[in-house]
């Protein structure tokens, strides 16, 4: 076989190349991992000359940033300057030299000659958007606040654009918050869409307001902006936001309510607040705006929701109480009676559902009950899915009712229906828990086990907490009695009778103080405190928890339910200090994404950094946040 010498020539030199780049990448890298050790570890001298080098010979203006900043440190401005000058000679269209020798002029107090380039720089880039944004945020960087403000406007006159939203941010760098406020009002006039971008904006600024000015200087501007055009709703909308976020919902109300009678078009967000104000324990708030779209006239479109809902907040303020007044409870019963006789045959599944809940869970008529979910059954009043509610409604009344055999036959009929659903998922759940009620524990344990693996993330929960409640205790406990007193108070608490369970868990806790159901004991008591209204209780229980027990299974699940309470109770700081303990000391928690989501709506805390001149291509967290637009 004859081989050319000149194509073997070649496949050697370029096996060499490629060896001997290798080789250079290697060592590149090496230098890289070891200037980056000499800067974080305060070794200028040694970093200059290793960023130096590695610029040389790559070019990479990464490395360019290190080496000034290296000599920024060690305060040779000498060298900055001379090395800046050369590169500009060599590449004068590189605006950012032209601003790092600015810098070392500021540094020097050679202030003429440092806003001379900063000018200059402003001048070259002012036609060109991306160069424009790309300027400010160094100057940013900086904390050059006056040229980057300064590039916006003048890039905007030149371009003939705006940068409202980018001069907006910048203002509330240098905490100029009514020029901030002035600039995203601007900018929502000419973009009502952008409504979330400026909440979310808004958000951060309110959380980190450490003077307390800023909800003042919102609330004004918004004010003076709506009174100056009455019909841009983007401004009534953000007040309204801003009102709830504060958490002065009468304000909201009242805003909601003038803007409706002005364009008549905003009952559909009326009654979403309403159900805000409910799920907030805002009852007479609720019934106000709801009693405000009832006086509208049944004629309305949104007439028999406003009546359904109005009826359901009544339902929520009366039996959130511990022991629910039973002439009110009554008269609720006569008025849901006489709400089947106006709505329309469509809307009667709530008022069914509802009836029947308070005739057997707060006034024991439990014959009603079963005779008006049966009836509305026979008439085929509901569509498929709500069938399947009210049945597992109608097990659970016959189980109040002391009929476990008919209860479990619903359940089983359901989840036959659809097994691999939610709602069958759902029913034997039931199942399981009617079971552990009545101290079926190892069968009831069995059907949990099946459930923990159920697409339902919620159902999937809860059997993996009552499965492992049940595997913990009940092999500890071979006597069953303290097993079974506790299965009591939760059929008690299943059943609304509170202060029945109250008094079961604290014979408990009184009876077997070194029981290992203590906690679960006093995480019970807080979800009745909390699910009747007295959150300072709930959380103070809950805080007991973490406090004592945080080594156990509810520790994790007793931190979120306070983080939460103390957000109710307008604790913030103590509930943003809660979630981000749950994220760190917890981090397998289940409650860690929705703690970190609530973190982000409170408007978590960041840590703020003041960049000293020279410090490059960083972004303290709150650039970042402000400028991710970019």
């Amino acid at each position: 076989m004859i081989i050319n010498n000149k194509y073997c020539y070649r496949f050697f030199l370029s096996i060499f190349m490629l060896l001997f780049i290798n080789v250079v990448l290697i060592g590149q890298n090496s230098d890289s991992q070891l200037a980056i050790r000499y800067f974080q570890n305060k070794e200028f001298d040694k970093a200059a000359v290793l960023y130096e080098k590695l610029y040389q010979e790559t070019g990479y203006k990464n490395n360019r940033d290190y080496y000034l900043r290296s000599l920024f440190e060690l305060k040779e401005f000498k060298t900055a300057e001379s090395f800046l000058k050369k590169e500009i000679r060599k590449n004068s269209n590189d605006f950012y030299l032209k601003i790092d020798l600015g810098m070392v002029y500021y540094n020097q107090n050679r202030l003429k000659e440092a806003d001379k380039e900063f000018n200059e720089v402003v001048d070259i880039v002012k036609k060109n958007r991306n160069n424009i944004i790309s300027t400010a945020i160094t100057f940013i960087n900086y904390r050059q606040f006056e040229y980057a403000e300064k590039t916006y406007l003048e890039g905007a006159k030149s371009l003939n654009t705006s940068f409202d939203m980018d001069l907006a941010n910048l203002y509330y760098y240098q905490r100029d918050y009514q020029k901030m406020m002035n600039y995203y009002l601007k900018y929502l006039e000419t973009n009502p869409n952008a409504i979330s971008q400026i909440q979310s904006r808004l958000q951060y600024v309110m959380a980190n307001d450490i003077d307390e000015s800023i909800d003042g200087i919102i609330e004004r501007t918004l004010i003076d902006k709506i009174q100056q055009n009455p019909q841009n709703q983007s401004f009534n909308h953000l007040l309204i936001w801003q009102y709830v976020q504060t958490g002065r919902y009468k304000l909201a109300l009242n805003q909601l309510i003038a803007l409706d009678k002005r364009t008549s078009s905003n009952d559909i967000d009326i009654l979403e607040f309403a159900v805000t104000l409910n799920n907030n324990n805002e009852y007479e708030l609720a019934m106000e705006a709801l009693q405000y779209l009832i006086n509208k006239g049944p004629e309305q479109r949104i007439y028999n929701s406003a009546y359904i809902e109005y009826l359901n907040v009544m339902y929520s303020k009366i039996t959130s109480e511990l022991s629910p007044d039973k002439e009110e409870l009554e008269k609720l019963e006569s008025m849901f009676i006489q709400a089947l006789n106006l709505v329309l045959r469509k809307d009667s599944y709530k008022i069914i559902y509802s009836l029947a809940n308070l005739k057997a869970f707060y006034l024991n008529k439990y014959d009603e009950a079963i005779e008006l979910i049966t009836n509305s059954l026979n008439d085929k009043l509901f569509v498929k899915n709500d069938e399947a509610e009210i049945k597992l409604l109608l097990g659970d009344i016959y189980f109040l009712n002391n009929n476990q055999w008919d209860a479990t036959l619903l359940y089983a009929q359901v989840e036959k229906a659809a097994p691999e659903s939610t709602i069958g998922h759902e029913a034997r759940f039931r199942k399981a828990r009617l079971a552990y009620y009545i101290g079926q524990f190892e069968w009831a344990q069995a059907q949990l086990d099946v459930l923990k693996s159920s697409t339902s993330k919620l159902i999937a929960n809860d059997a993996l907490e009552l499965s492992m409640f049940i595997s913990e205790n009940y092999n500890l406990d071979t006597t069953e009695v303290t097993m079974q007193a506790f299965a009591r108070a939760d059929f008690y608490i299943f059943s609304k009778q509170y202060t029945k369970a109250l008094n079961t868990l604290d014979s408990i806790i009184n009876l077997y103080p070194n029981h290992s159901l203590i906690d679960d004991a006093l995480y019970r008591k807080a979800n009745i405190y909390e699910v009747t209204g007295n959150i300072q209780m709930a959380s103070e229980l809950y805080e007991q928890i973490v406090t004592k027990y945080y080594y156990d299974i509810l520790a994790d699940n007793s931190l979120f339910r306070y983080a939460l309470m103390q957000e109710k109770l307008k604790n913030f700081k103590n509930a943003e200090d809660a979630y981000f303990k749950l994220i760190t000391e917890y981090p397998s928690s289940i409650f860690t994404v929705e703690a970190r989501s609530n973190l982000r709506s409170l408007g978590q805390r960041l840590p703020q950094k003041n960049n000293s001149p020279g410090e490059v291509n960083e972004k303290s967290s709150e650039q970042k946040f402000f400028l991710n637009e970019h």
